[in-house]
């Protein structure tokens, strides 16, 4: 990750927040800062005040901020989820996703807890020729 010519770090200040992960950001932003490295940031973070639960200086640290906002120009970009309204939405498909989705920039703030089901949930894989078959176009697990 340090010495990649190019690295995209996706959906940064999604993964759970600890000492550890903060103290990685920040050797990976410094470092590629430092080598003047090509790197590409994406996040659902947004940059407001420092008290919002959703900021980037309260889910990744000041340092970090401050960091990103010297090495980066920033681009917004809104639209709908296509894993809510699928790859070739409608206006209609659209507009209801902002009507419905806590995604929504319109529904952000609001969005309830999910719903607590009953009963116990059960993951299951299938094996099949000694590997699990797990239904994405990565492979199977146990595959080389």
């Amino acid at each position: 990750m340090l010495e990649a010519d190019l690295l995209v770090l996706d959906d940064i200040g999604a993964e759970k927040k600890s000492e550890w992960v903060e103290e990685t950001l920040g050797l990976v932003v410094n470092t590629r800062y430092s080598e003047r490295r090509v790197t590409v940031f994406t996040t659902n973070l947004t940059d407001s005040e420092n008290t919002e639960p959703h900021s980037i200086a309260l889910q990744l640290g000041l340092r970090i901020r401050s960091r990103l906002k010297e090495m980066c120009d920033w681009v917004r970009i809104d639209g709908p989820d296509t894993r809510e309204v699928g790859p070739h939405p409608t206006e209609g498909d659209i507009a209801r996703w902002q009507d419905s989705s806590p995604a929504s920039p319109k529904n952000r703030g609001r969005a309830a807890l999910p719903v607590k089901t009953t009963g116990q949930a059960r993951a299951q894989l299938k094996p099949r020729d000694g590997k699990a078959d797990l239904k994405w176009p990565g492979g199977r697990a146990g595959s080389q």
